[in-house]
């Protein structure tokens, strides 16, 4: 079932996938909590499916939650330190985990349902008419670049903690602090350097690479049309609360 979904979302259009994560990444920063819940949940489904077919898929998952987690304990600390209530901490708490966690899922859903090649490419599809089409394959190839960098950042931290946990099952807490972080600038470093020369080697640093060349399906329209009708609800109940 998981591999069927992954399969079908896999197939859309990634025209399609970037007009939704451009849409709804801000979005979640004004939604209410439930709708963000409701998000939440259906991106982190939708995730699983896409990581389980990964070596590390899993892992990636849960190196992004512990990244989450992290930062929503930074916040609670300071809103401590603030003299803040307990209620009001749990509150600030909750709604930075909610939103930051949708707004990764969101961004990592986008990173393993397309290529990145194919996401460029919809990128330079959509700037062409207003930049370009010089300024267009620049902009194509940079977004890619990022975009293959979230799980390749994901795959790196959660390779190096299962090797540190191999080889030094004993290391503490605070060591791996000092330990993991490192290990992982020392990797992203190298992938960089061999990242420049697949580049290179497959000819992507030129503007014939970048031309775009999609299939839009049936299936592509019916999706683009219930994100019309979820956009403008929200729009409405957004500038009509009462509703």
């Amino acid at each position: 079932m998981m591999q069927e979904v992954a399969a079908y979302v896999r197939r859309r259009d990634p025209r399609l996938k970037l007009c939704v994560a451009f849409l709804l990444g801000p979005s979640l920063w004004v939604l209410g909590l439930p709708v963000v819940g409701v998000c939440l949940l259906c991106l982190f489904g939708l995730v699983l499916s896409l990581a389980v077919s990964q070596p590390l898929g899993v892992r990636m998952v849960r190196s992004l939650f512990f990244f989450v987690l992290f930062w929503v304990a930074v916040k609670a600390g300071l809103d401590a330190v603030s003299g803040l209530s307990a209620a009001q901490i749990a509150t600030g708490a909750a709604d930075l985990a909610l939103r930051l966690a949708a707004l990764l899922l969101l961004g990592l859903f986008l990173a393993l349902s397309s290529s990145a090649r194919a996401l460029g490419l919809a990128v330079s599809w959509a700037v062409r008419p207003l930049v370009g089409r010089e300024q267009a394959w620049r902009l194509a190839l940079s977004l890619s670049l990022m975009i293959h960098f979230l799980p390749m950042c994901l795959g790196a931290i959660a390779q190096v903690r299962q090797t540190l946990s191999r080889r030094c099952p004993r290391c503490g807490f605070f060591q791996r602090m000092v330990v993991i972080p490192q290990a992982v600038i020392r990797s992203l470093g190298q992938k960089t350097w061999n990242q420049t020369l697949a580049v290179a080697g497959r000819g992507l640093d030129n503007p014939r690479a970048w031309e775009p060349a999609f299939s839009w399906t049936r299936h592509d329209s019916v999706w683009a049309l219930l994100l019309v009708l979820c956009a403008a609800w929200l729009c409405i109940t957004r500038i009509f609360p009462s509703l």
